[in-house]
């Protein structure tokens, strides 16, 4: 995302793409649609409207007679409108928008009926075209596939006190879910699964699964997400100037060149915490996630000279140091650094050190202030990698989690 300064070298190793099947169950997705606010007059209706791929636009909206597009489902949509979307695959032939507003008491709900499987299929956009643009609040879209838009999966601007809940966001030529704008307070992130996304036009650069970035706003909180395997990094908060959440998150295989893009200059952090120059400094906090397996840095203050906050994360294999915090006034507290290649830390004289198992400042040699590195159950990313549990959290797994129960690194929850 911009112009970020970044490390030079890409290394070419082994491709680690993960089989879609394996790594992600969605339940449904919705239709193609162009939304629009009611106009003024327009009869009231029911809180719940039905959509379905052999209903009629001319039916009533109902459970047995529902429309066919939810073009027709959103033009009479209002605070309190429930769509629910049967299942099938939609083509929406241009970016679904809305600027319709819910309330804190009557949200517009957007999801599946039931768990009939339904995806929202991109391929047929015009170029540089987004899945889902909305400029709302007191939104929740649950339980949908965004996929292969030639531009990002969904952008969220300027939105407030929004839900993406059990989402699935790939293939996409730009970031798989975007929040930005001022005045983006309050949004959650909850259990995504984000990947494969790429945009092959510009290098790879740009391509995050998740981005917060170019705005403000409090409140926001990004939580059971799985980014990975994207050209650019997997978490990123490129020029965000209000303090995001991250917790109970992994990012992994992201910025190797799965696509055979030429001139690829996608970077391939796990966690990028800030960027630009000057930057702006949010005391992001980030808790019980990880980072593997990623070409760049597993966490990185990118700029970001803020008081963020790192506690019991896990950053293993990757490429660069496990932790780059070098100019950062960051309190790095019982995090675990295994495997990475450059160093176990890049730290300065402003970032705070404890309980990690290395010692304060730059490299990756051990002293007194360094805790001792336990061991893993296993390093066998298998079970990370597959489906998640019924209620959409992340899936149980042994990779990561410390054998002799020490209280340092992610728990991998």
């Amino acid at each position: 995302m911009g112009l970020r300064r970044k490390r030079g070298r890409h290394r070419r190793r082994k491709d680690r793409t993960l089989p879609l099947g394996s790594a992600v169950i969605v339940a449904s997705a919705v239709a193609g649609v162009y939304l629009t606010a009611a106009p003024e007059g327009a009869s009231a209706v029911g809180s719940t409207v039905y959509v379905s791929s052999q209903g009629d636009d001319q039916d009533s909206g109902t459970l047995q007679s529902p429309y066919r597009t939810l073009e027709k489902a959103f033009s009479i949509a209002k605070a309190g409108t429930v769509i629910e979307v049967r299942g099938g695959t939609y083509y929406p032939a241009r970016t679904l928008r809305s600027s319709i507003n819910g309330t804190a008491r009557d949200r517009v709900e957007l999801r599946p009926y039931r768990a009939e499987q339904v995806r929202v299929d991109g391929s047929r956009l015009s170029t540089g075209s987004s899945l889902l643009s909305l400029r709302a609040d007191y939104w929740t879209v649950s339980g949908i596939e965004f996929r292969n838009a030639p531009g990002g999966g969904l952008v969220c601007v300027s939105c407030e006190s929004t839900v993406f809940d059990n989402l699935s966001t790939h293939g996409n030529g730009d970031t798989g879910l975007t929040l930005r704008g001022k005045g983006s307070n309050d949004n959650v992130i909850r259990n995504l699964d984000s990947y494969d996304n790429h945009d092959d036009a510009t290098g790879g650069k740009q391509a995050d699964g998740i981005a917060i970035t170019h705005g403000s706003g409090s409140g926001n909180v990004i939580t059971g997400v799985r980014a990975f395997n994207n050209s650019d990094d997997g978490v990123d908060l490129w020029r965000w100037a209000s303090p995001v959440t991250i917790e109970h998150t992994w990012s992994f295989g992201n910025g190797e060149n799965r696509w055979g893009i030429s001139d690829f200059r996608g970077n391939g952090s796990g966690f990028q915490l800030g960027g630009d120059a000057p930057a702006p400094s949010p005391a992001h906090v980030v808790r019980n996630s990880a980072a593997w397996d990623n070409t760049q840095y597993g966490f990185a203050a990118n700029g970001n000279t803020g008081a963020i906050r790192v506690r019991r994360t896990t950053a293993y294999a990757n490429e660069a140091s496990g932790y780059s915090f070098a100019s950062s006034q960051a309190l790095l507290e019982r995090n675990l650094s295994v495997s990475n290649g450059d160093a176990k830390a890049e730290t300065g004289a402003t970032a705070v050190s404890r309980g990690n198992n290395w010692s304060p400042g730059r490299g990756s040699g051990w002293n007194p202030g360094g805790a001792a590195t336990p061991p893993f159950v296993t390093t066998d990313p298998v079970t990370a990698r597959g489906a998640r549990r019924q209620d959409g959290s992340l899936p149980v797994t042994s990779f990561l989690v410390v054998a002799n129960g020490s209280e340092i690194g992610s728990t991998m929850e």
